[in-house]
């Protein structure tokens, strides 16, 4: 009996063994998506309120229509998933909304990612400037690592100043910004081999009460 638990136990930190190893080695996963749940004004700027554009929320969960106007200037963060907080890595998407794509109406951010309360973390993303008329077709932005906040700084007044098609129109120029609609990323998973873990830990535990009870 001894010996056949001995040969348990090494077959059992065997397998504990190849798991651990499986667990902490990269695996190609299958990323899931995950959408803007929640997000901090940092920097305020003057947005406009037609269309309920003021509505922050309006930026969470995946594109439908509805914007967030993010303010001349202004400086957001957000943070991804459920619960939010959830570490992410590249390429993320961002959703821009300017009557209807219209490519005459330019808006621009500057995207960085980074970790919350972490000012050094943070690294800017490509393109800069993420310009709404470039990336209405293909709204990609690219960076390496692994963070779990994108800070979004609205560049639009600096670029195209009031940038109206009606010289008569004032409005541009005293409120607007970029119209975020919806921003992701990729999540990163949890490997599967973190679940194959759990089950050699309590095969173990298992294997130990047994010999006890022998």
């Amino acid at each position: 009996m001894r010996v056949m638990d001995n040969v348990l136990s090494k077959a059992g930190a065997g397998a504990l063994a190849v798991t651990a190893a499986l667990t902490f080695t990269p695996m190609a996963a299958e990323a899931a998506t995950i959408y803007a749940t929640s997000a901090e004004i940092v920097v305020d700027g003057p947005r406009g309120t037609a269309n309920d554009r003021d509505n922050i929320n309006n930026a969470f969960g995946s594109a439908d229509g509805s914007f967030f106007e993010l303010g001349y200037d202004a400086v957001v963060e957000f943070q991804f998933g459920t619960p939010t907080g959830q570490s992410f890595f590249g390429p993320g998407s961002l959703i821009e909304i300017t009557f209807n794509n219209d490519p005459n109406w330019k808006e621009a951010v500057k995207i960085e990612v980074g970790m919350k309360g972490d000012a050094g973390s943070f690294v800017t993303a490509d393109p800069l400037p993420f310009v709404n008329t470039n990336t209405f077709a293909n709204p990609v932005f690219t960076f390496s690592g692994i963070f779990d906040t994108v800070r979004l700084t609205d560049m639009t007044l600096v670029l195209f100043g009031q940038n109206t098609n009606d010289p008569s129109d004032s409005t541009r120029s005293l409120t607007g910004g970029f119209d975020l609609d919806a921003i992701a990323v990729s999540a990163v998973p949890l490997p599967a081999a973190g679940f194959l873990l759990i089950g050699a830990l309590g095969g173990l535990a298992a294997l130990r009460r047994r010999r006890k009870a022998a």
